[in-house]
């Protein structure tokens, strides 16, 4: 079983990345710390998962092994197969997805194509195991999506200018973390990310 990838990055959009492995270019549907770390034409390894059903071969990838862990496990839930299972990592961090479980809060699942009888199901079957082997990382998880902060304003402009909602996110993850303790201002953010964005 194929367990970790490192290629260099074809092309990056709003689900998958396209990475370059010994010539081979792979699709893999990809999480949302991976998406915000991958850049066209650079160097990328990540952890992955390979999923084989009636409808083909699908591969997975992921920052770290807790969220490959976490993406196994939620993949045993009824009727969440691998694409739904990772809509919630790259929407959500590990650590949110775990706290959420934890707390039987299922409104804080609520992703595009996960309905709420869905999510209470993540919860009821879940919280045993996630409380056992992830409770570590319930405080450590950031959200990925941004939507009606700051960010999801200066994100939604970028994508106003002609530019993915993968490459938008990315650049505004990477002036926030360039920046370390900056206050950012919506104006300052903007130029900031889209002066990254033009130089690509």
């Amino acid at each position: 079983m194929i367990r970790s990838l490192r290629g260099t990055v074809l092309s990056v959009g709003d689900e998958m990345i396209c990475l370059d492995v010994a010539g081979f270019g792979l699709e893999v549907y990809a999480s949302g710390s991976l998406l915000a770390r991958a850049a066209a034409d650079e160097d990328l390894e990540c952890l992955a998962w390979l999923q084989v059903s009636d409808a083909g071969m699908s591969m997975f990838g992921f920052s770290d092994e807790s969220e490959r862990a976490l993406f196994l496990e939620i993949t045993q839930v009824k009727t969440m197969g691998g694409k739904l299972s990772i809509t919630l990592l790259r929407h959500l961090g590990a650590g949110a997805i775990v706290s959420a479980i934890m707390a039987s809060d299922a409104s804080r699942l609520a992703v595009p194509g996960l309905g709420p009888k869905r999510a209470e199901r993540i919860c009821f079957e879940l919280r045993p195991k996630i409380e056992k082997k992830f409770a570590h990382i319930a405080s450590g998880g950031t959200e990925i999506k941004l939507s009606g902060s700051v960010d999801g304003e200066v994100i939604s402009g970028l994508v106003g200018l002609g530019f993915s909602h993968g490459e938008a996110a990315r650049a505004v993850s990477l002036c926030r973390s360039e920046g370390g303790e900056r206050e950012w201002g919506d104006e300052d953010l903007m130029m900031s990310a889209l002066a990254r964005l033009r130089r690509r």
